[in-house]
């Protein structure tokens, strides 16, 4: 939390720096609601060198997130924006080792804070960048083992919140456009892509993805994810130069 917050320290010091300098001035403030749906794996770097299995992900296992952005958008069209996501990502792992057939359906719910910088181009295109920061509320398993004599094992509920990092840093990229684009209302469709940069699971914890545990020693695992966005803008302020010439909030009425 302490890093969040020197980032976002860091940011709003450098846009007030910038606009106070007239090169930038910030134009619009707004805020949004938004919504994804899309998908959702957890990638293993040692896929590829099983020996005795085979592992495979189910690449439209779902995704979801909703929440909001507060966001400002210069002159030149650059911004930035601040998002707080509630998100649930449910992958599915299938691991075939030629006797027995282990499929993990996993649920990971999370609370992601996000600071992107934004571009919006000509008739409402636009594309952003930046971290996710994202913090693992409940994360469970249901697993489906089907053994060498065709006895089927389940397991619902499983926490496996033990064996995986609870916070974790993605990179996301996204891009779309504004299908309407009123004066201070705007809609707006696109897509998001979102990489864990680093491993989530913890090393020396007996516990795999899929049966990884008896193939490979501490597996990397990155999740991943890419969902259609809908968001709704609604631009309620804007920055203006005071009398004194220092910027000021102006309040649309």
């Amino acid at each position: 939390m302490k890093k969040v917050l020197t980032v976002i320290l860091l940011t709003v010091i450098s846009f007030g720096g910038y606009a106070q300098r007239g090169g930038g001035a910030p134009n619009w403030i707004s805020i949004a609601v938004k919504g994804g749906y899309g998908n959702s794996i957890f990638f293993c770097k040692q896929k590829k060198d099983i020996q005795n299995g085979k592992l495979e992900y189910e690449p439209m296992a779902p995704s979801y997130s909703v929440g909001g952005r507060l966001g400002v958008v210069f002159v030149d069209k650059i911004g930035a924006s601040v998002e707080f996501l509630s998100a649930d990502y449910k992958p599915k792992n299938n691991f075939n080792d030629g006797n027995e057939k282990l499929t993990s359906n996993f649920d990971m719910k999370t609370t992601d804070f996000l600071l992107l910088a934004r571009y919006t181009g000509e008739y409402g295109f636009y594309c952003e960048l930046g971290p996710k920061f994202s913090t693992a509320k409940d994360f469970t398993r249901d697993a489906d083992r089907i053994e060498a004599a065709g006895i089927k094992v389940t397991t619902e509920g499983e926490d496996v919140s033990a064996h995986f990092n609870d916070k974790f840093t993605s990179l996301v990229f996204g891009f779309g456009f504004s299908p309407y684009n009123g004066d201070r209302v705007i809609v707006s469709l696109g897509l998001r892509a979102a990489y864990c940069t680093k491993s989530i699971y913890k090393d020396g914890t007996p516990y795999g993805i899929a049966k990884l545990d008896t193939q490979v020693l501490n597996p990397e695992i990155k999740p991943f994810s890419v969902q259609a966005m809908l968001e709704v803008c609604y631009h309620f302020a804007r920055f203006g130069s005071a009398t004194c010439g220092k910027q000021k909030i102006i309040f649309f009425k």
